[in-house]
């Protein structure tokens, strides 16, 4: 078989999929004329929120401190000094049960006060397995369809596989949130799977 006698395409497909799992990062921050108070301070509000979220049924398996952090507050001016200090605890809670998701924000928001800090909301698929395997497939037929359509073009018939070497997969836009008011709804919305593949036949 030559070299010649080949045709490599590159396909790609895409699969739909409802996020079931909401990751919430929020923290505590407080600033305090000493260290010590300002990392009290935050210590208590966190432990506020974390009772507020496992009140509401968040299992403590599903919460994870991601940081614990206390800075310098600098006076402004031509010789700035410290004028306090700013400790800061970062927590990673993630939410199964997306129906209870908008009382659970707005647990953490009473609970934490104003020490409280949203630093980010997502919403992922627990297990993306099935809408990536439907993406490959949709990926492979993409890819058999192009190479059919070259080998017409060329007057020749479309052989068997040579090599499939698989490209990087992915998801989707995030679905948005709406804003807050006395709760926080929370939209599920839909996400894109992708997948691509780069595939080699040959021609007959």
């Amino acid at each position: 078989m030559s070299l010649d006698r080949t045709v490599g395409v590159t396909g790609s497909g895409r699969a739909s999929a409802v996020p079931d799992v909401m990751r919430l990062e929020i923290g505590a921050a407080a600033t305090e004329s000493d260290v010590a108070t300002a990392m009290d301070r935050t210590g208590r509000s966190m432990r506020s929120v974390i009772d507020a979220l496992t009140t509401a049924g968040i299992a403590r398996s599903d919460l994870a401190t991601s940081q614990v952090s206390v800075h310098p507050r600098y006076s402004s001016g031509d010789e700035p000094r410290i004028v306090g200090y700013e400790a800061t605890t970062m927590l990673t809670a993630t939410v199964r049960d997306l129906d209870t998701a908008g009382d659970l924000l707005t647990a953490a928001v009473h609970a934490g006060g104003d020490d409280l800090r949203v630093h980010g909301v997502s919403l992922v698929v627990d297990d993306p397995s099935a809408p990536l395997a439907a993406a490959r497939d949709a990926a492979f037929a993409d890819a058999r369809d192009r190479a059919t359509q070259y080998a017409r073009l060329a007057g020749v018939r479309l052989g068997p596989v040579i090599s499939i070497r698989e490209g990087a997969a992915g998801g989707g836009p995030a679905p948005r949130m709406v804003a807050y008011t006395a709760a926080m709804p929370v939209e599920a919305g839909e996400q894109q799977v992708s997948a691509t593949v780069d595939v080699v036949f040959e021609l007959l």
